[in-house]
């Protein structure tokens, strides 16, 4: 079963990546919605804290980066000049 969560793993942050590095790079957000990525950031941080107190590596590890990169994507909206 470790193979199935390191695989949810894999796929869920890469879900994630094409987007913040996009954000990141071009500096356009105008089209992202800042409350899901703000929605994402919480329940992000919340399963994190969940993850770690079942002692769920998948788990947390998997949200949190999800929730880092949904935080990067957050900062670049707020300071987005579009």
């Amino acid at each position: 079963m470790h193979f199935v969560g390191l695989a949810a793993t894999v796929l869920t942050v890469a879900a994630f990546v094409p987007q913040a590095y996009k954000a990141v790079r071009t500096r356009h957000t105008k089209d992202l919605a800042l409350s899901t990525y703000l929605t994402l950031v919480v329940t992000g941080t919340l399963w994190t804290i969940y993850g770690i107190g079942q002692h769920d590596a998948a788990l947390y590890v998997t949200n949190s980066l999800v929730g880092l990169l949904a935080l990067v994507i957050c900062i670049v909206k707020v300071t987005d000049r579009d």
